[in-house]
């Protein structure tokens, strides 16, 4: 079938998944102006796999395409027993879902499939080198091929997947029911990602336009309280957005520009490198790896970089190092990077539901103003700001993105809570209070208590409801996360920061700067607090290290692990790993004082945090008293304030996670803050690109022509990079189009090729397959590819993957071992013992193992097993149906 028409099937697949969850998503979105229409898809998506996961895992369902159907019939009735029984209650303003609204949305989600497909299809292989795709492709076989869940880990048979795969079973279900061969399958998902993320971006910077838009014709009215008019002022209200619906889809485009199409500044800097502009002193100081040398002359140079595998750098823009000048590893990736490497990654696969999230937190922020003044419906749990349905939908959401990349899971609870938090903290004042003064700031003591207790409670119990729905998957799940570790040595540098999120920077710190000469919030004390916070950071440091050095005196923590270097310091004697770097102590300690003497980066995001909580601060001291609007049905929270307060939280919440990685980092098996940074950064772009967005639009409705100006120069040279990536990407591959990821092979690996392709016609269910492994040392390699590409389980694919992934190495040191006596040794019992232990149904001999096994040893299986493919290049055995006897 052509592939276009694959690409059809797969496009109405998608949408019935949006379609079964649309009664649901109106009812639940009902605060927002699109109803959450934009964020439909993603929710069936979400909705649809969690019913399909749960009851194939308990077994009441099977992995086929009439289990999905079930699971999609479910959500939809669901959806419509919601919107028939939970009905809004009188009185409540509703948002009305307008038909340009629709058509905007499909428009963007349409025609960014489309440009994605065609994007893909000119860089469509599924390889080893950049990224990790033949992870994913086998996560994705492997789920494929699974009668139930948990899905067989095709890497380490015997064994369950132990990673956050919701992702990868949501696109394989996608792919079953279109009928679509995965290698076609990979390339349309993650056109789909792609298309998802700008619809999600493109609903959220609308809607905030929207909601901003009706707040500025509503404060007029709040302010008069004219209660009599408070009816026509509502059809007023809708009149006006209607009028201004073409505007606030044009502002809304600007969403899916700035998270998903614009990348960093390093690619504007491969052209300056590539043409020869610039000093050797001006790269060397930057310190961009692969930049940071001198450039050929300016007469020599081209404007377009002609360096193999340039746009990866853009990745790699951090350079962190050990103490004695060693590099360490640094990821930065965001996501147009993601989309341009074909990267079907967690962080990817959960980018739309993040959205999702997000969406979730400004429904519930205008929820708490629209019902302030009365409770909506009875909750699951006292004071929690929901119906049992809601909070259940809430946890749904939230606790999937724990399944999907968990560490997105703790980021946005955090956002839905801090939104409720801030919505209430603003329309609330009700409580008793007791005050005192620090520093012109006036706290209060008794409404700060109640809210804390408040937004405590709903943490809790999203984050609780959020591990009990996905249980089974947390009880199976192995980590290698070990701790948080102080981040004691390197301190990102502000340019290579700013190289990083120079447009996004530059917005967040206009828009801050000029809420807070709105709200007369002076410069001195955004610089004073600004201090106080770093010297309380550096304080907190002190502390714990301090704290730490007391307990190992006292010999209550164990000198193991990273106590072990303190220990040896302390006690005067080699630290451990270091003993043959010469003058390790002075070089740590020199080591420790740059770190101290470039605290820019954190300062920066400090005074952007501290202008951020003046500003909130100084909009609830000049609120008006709740009791004067109590009686109007437009909340204050509808104002354009608060929505400009809403994007300040999404700005304070990226602020707060680059700060995080100055100080912190989980410890896992690489052992620096690489991992950290990745997963922090990504969010950070995320939240800054959606806020980024809104706050443009906004400079631009406001006249502030300058600023537009200096923002679109950067969004430009932000463009440089999708620019020139995509046909440097796409000349990489060089082949005629094709969505196909695995056609590749038939050229540069024929022989397995065709055998791959034997075995996933003629083999099915999940038996388990001998193939020569990897080791630890050994990923992005050709190992595993006969599990990568039939999802088959064999005993050990990429091993330093799964190390990775259970944060042990013990049992892939057994099997390599055990691989090795299998295709090395004569001795049949031997070998048939181990067959018999891993219970190996077929053993693969192909170019590969026949260059890394000694012939006897691969000959011996025509005596244990029977032939039932042969080339002559590649042999595929088969377990004999009945135990034989031979000797």
């Amino acid at each position: 079938m052509s592939q276009v028409l694959l690409a059809l099937r797969w496009y109405v697949v998608v949408q019935a998944f949006g379609l079964a969850a649309l009664p649901f998503c109106l009812r639940l979105f009902r605060h927002l102006p699109d109803r959450g229409y934009g964020v439909s898809k993603p929710l069936g998506l979400l909705l649809t796999g969690w019913v399909f996961w749960l009851l194939t895992t308990f077994g009441w369902l099977h992995n086929t395409a009439g289990g999905i159907l079930v699971g999609i019939a479910l959500v939809a009735a669901a959806g419509a027993a919601v919107w028939f029984h939970f009905r809004q209650p009188a009185g409540q303003p509703t948002n009305q879902l307008h038909w340009r609204t629709v058509l905007a949305s499909e428009a963007v989600f349409t025609l960014a499939f489309a440009a994605w497909c065609l994007v893909r299809a000119h860089m469509p292989r599924i390889q080893t080198a950049g990224g990790e795709k033949w992870m994913e492709i086998v996560f994705l076989r492997a789920i494929l091929r699974s009668d139930t869940f948990p899905p067989h880990d095709p890497w380490l048979s015997g064994f369950a997947i132990s990673y956050y795969y919701f992702g990868y079973l949501i696109i394989a279900m996608i792919t079953r029911l279109a009928a679509v061969p995965p290698a076609i399958a990979f390339n349309l998902g993650i056109a789909t990602l792609f298309a998802l993320t700008c619809t999600g971006a493109f609903s959220l910077v609308y809607n905030l336009i929207v909601e901003g838009d009706k707040g500025t014709e509503r404060q007029g009215d709040v302010a008069s309280q004219r209660v009599s008019e408070s009816a026509q002022s509502s059809k007023e209200t809708g009149r006006g957005t209607g009028s201004r619906e073409g505007v606030a889809i044009l502002g809304g485009l600007l969403g899916p520009l700035l998270v998903a199409i614009m990348g960093n500044l390093e690619g504007l800097l491969e052209v300056l490198h590539a043409r020869g502009v610039g000093m050797a002193r001006f790269w060397a100081w930057l310190d961009i790896r692969s930049i940071d040398t001198a450039p050929v002359p300016l007469a020599q140079g081209s404007w377009v970089p002609t360096r193999f595998f340039w746009w990866w750098q853009a990745s790699r823009v951090l350079q962190d190092y050990t103490p004695w000048g060693a590099e360490q590893h640094v990821i930065d990736e965001f996501p147009a990077f993601s989309f341009i490497l074909g990267d079907m990654h967690p962080h990817v696969l959960a980018l739309p539901f993040v959205l999702l999230a997000l969406s979730l937190a400004l429904n519930l922020y205008l929820r708490v103003g629209e019902s302030t003044s009365q409770r909506v419906g009875a909750s699951a749990v006292r004071h929690l700001p929901f119906t049992t349905w809601e909070f259940l939908a809430y946890a749904l959401c939230l606790g999937g993105l724990g399944f999907l990349n968990t560490w997105d899971f703790p980021i946005c609870i955090f956002v839905v809570v801090a939104a409720y938090a801030l919505a209430h903290l603003h329309t609330t004042s009700h409580v008793s209070r007791f005050t005192f003064h620090v520093s012109r700031l006036t706290f209060d003591v008794s409404r700060f208590t109640f809210h804390a207790s408040r937004s405590t409670l709903l943490f809790i119990a999203l984050l609780v409801a959020g591990l009990l729905l996905y249980l089974p998957f947390w009880i199976g799940f192995q980590s290698q996360a070990g701790g948080v570790l102080l981040n004691l040595f390197n301190a990102t540098r502000l340019p290579q920061f700013l190289v990083m999120f120079g447009p996004l920077a530059f917005i967040a710190a206009v828009f801050v700067a000029g809420q807070a000469r709105r709200s007369t919030v002076r410069a001195r004390d955004i610089v004073r607090w600004t201090l106080v916070v770093a010297l309380g950071i550096l304080g907190a440091l002190v502390f714990v290290l301090g704290l730490a050095v007391l307990l190992i005196r006292l010999g209550l923590i164990s000198p193991q692990g990273a106590a072990a270097y303190l220990a040896a310091w302390l006690q005067g004697g080699p630290i451990p790993g270091l003993e043959d770097v010469a003058g390790a102590r002075s070089l740590i300690s020199q080591s420790l004082l740059s770190r101290l003497l470039n605290p820019w980066t954190a300062l920066g995001l400090v005074a952007l945090l501290v202008g951020i909580v003046l500003v909130l601060k100084q909009a609830q001291s000049n609120q008006q008293p709740a009791a004067s609007i109590l009686n109007s049905q437009s909340s204050i929270l509808n104002s354009q304030s608060s929505i400009l307060n809403f994007v300040l939280l999404l700005f304070a919440t990226g602020a707060l996670l680059a700060l995080s990685v100055e100080y912190v980092y989980l410890r896992d098996t690489f052992g620096t803050r690489m991992n950290t940074v990745f997963k922090f950064y990504f969010q950070t772009w995320v939240v800054w690109a959606v806020a980024g967005a809104y706050a443009l639009a906004l400079f631009a409705r406001r006249g502030r022509g300058w600023v537009v100006v200096v923002v679109m120069f950067l969004i430009a040279a932000g463009l440089v990079y999708p620019a020139l990536g995509i046909p440097a990407r796409a000349h990489e591959y060089g082949g005629l189009p094709t969505l196909d990821g695995a056609a590749y092979l038939a050229q540069v690996q024929p022989d397995d090729y065709i055998a791959i392709a034997w075995l996933n016609q003629n083999v099915s269910g999940a038996p388990v397959i001998l193939e020569a492994p990897g080791d630890r040392f050994r990923a992005y390699a050709y190992e595993g590819r006969v599990s990568a590409h039939t999802g088959l389980p064999t005993l050990l694919g990429w091993a330093g993957h799964e190390h990775q992934w259970r944060g042990s190495y013990d049992e892939q040191a057994r099997r390599e071992l055990d691989i090795e006596t299998l295709y090395t040794s004569v001795a049949l019992d031997e070998v048939l013992t181990l067959l018999d232990k891993y219970g190996i149904s077929y053993v693969y001999v192909g170019p590969l193992e026949r260059a890394r096994y000694p012939a006897a040893g691969l000959a011996k299986f025509s005596q244990l097993m029977e032939i039932v493919y042969d080339t002559g290049i590649v042999i595929i055995y088969r377990r004999h149906p009945i135990s034989n006897d031979q000797p």
